[in-house]
């Protein structure tokens, strides 16, 4: 896993909720969409529909977002009935400080960067897993 893609995963962890509740806005978008035309014939061959090209869009950032929120999902699973779901949710839904995670949680620091990266490590697989990244 490269710097980037460390840094992409955190980015994509604290914005879970946004990404929750625009996913849900645009699957109004997936309902309008309608057709037996792969989308990306539909994109070359639709030269003036803007409005198509829009939708079409809207429905590839609708699944970019599900797909970050089932990573996120699927990792907070993983490490469920282990305190690494407890520094998921104080980490990225409460956004505390790693030395406020630490005192509520009762672990050493060396020990939470350990599991931060245990837990960047199964989000990564599950990301390459749904091919968002």
């Amino acid at each position: 896993m490269t710097k980037q893609q460390r840094k992409t995963i955190e980015r994509e962890f604290y914005k879970y909720k946004w990404n929750k509740s625009q996913a849900e806005n645009y699957a109004v978008c997936a309902v309008a969409y309608d057709s037996s035309a792969p989308d990306g014939e539909r994109v070359k061959a639709s030269t003036g529909n803007r409005a198509e090209q829009l939708v079409i869009r809207a429905i590839y950032e609708t699944e970019r977002l599900r797909g970050w929120c089932t990573v996120f999902e699927k990792t907070l699973e993983k490490f469920k009935w282990e305190q690494k779901d407890e520094l998921i949710k104080k980490r990225y839904i409460e956004r505390k400080s790693i030395k406020r995670i630490c005192y509520e949680l009762c672990l050493p620091e060396s020990t939470y960067h350990y599991w931060h990266n245990q837990i960047l490590l199964a989000a990564y697989n599950w990301a390459k897993h749904f091919k968002i990244l």
